[in-house]
């Protein structure tokens, strides 16, 4: 059964379709709406004007890295939670991550209730 959907959208920017496909089907079963996208440049080109709820950017993807479009949106003034996942464990993507102002990272393979906490958080956060 799935849950009511919160405000918000959730955008999946995932190049690895399984990944990406379940991460919808979690986020979707959680009562968000995500979504899905298989590049930074196709979420670039995509992006519509409304709000985001949060963003779920891999770090590697095919073309612009993950924590680069992070930086990217930064220097365009927006504001909107990213959380960043990776299946690499080097601390150095971690930091990278952390100074660009991600809301949270998450080493693969994450637990689904972890990133569906998370979110809801960011949604009472966003209605406070």
């Amino acid at each position: 059964m799935l849950a009511e959907p919160r405000s918000g959208h959730v955008a999946v920017i995932e190049d690895d379709d399984s990944a990406r496909s379940a991460l919808g089907r979690l986020l979707q079963a959680g009562g968000f709406e995500p979504e899905l996208f298989d590049s930074a440049e196709s979420f670039i080109d995509a992006r519509p004007a409304g709000a985001w709820l949060c963003l779920i950017v891999d770090v590697q993807l095919t073309g612009m890295s993950g924590i680069d479009l992070q930086q990217r949106l930064r220097a365009e003034g927006s504001g909107v939670p990213v959380i960043v996942i990776s299946g690499n464990r080097a601390d150095m993507i971690r930091e990278r991550a952390q100074l660009a102002g991600c809301a949270a990272f998450l080493l693969k393979p994450f637990s689904g209730s972890i990133i569906l906490s998370l979110l809801a958080s960011l949604a009472e956060q966003a209605h406070t």
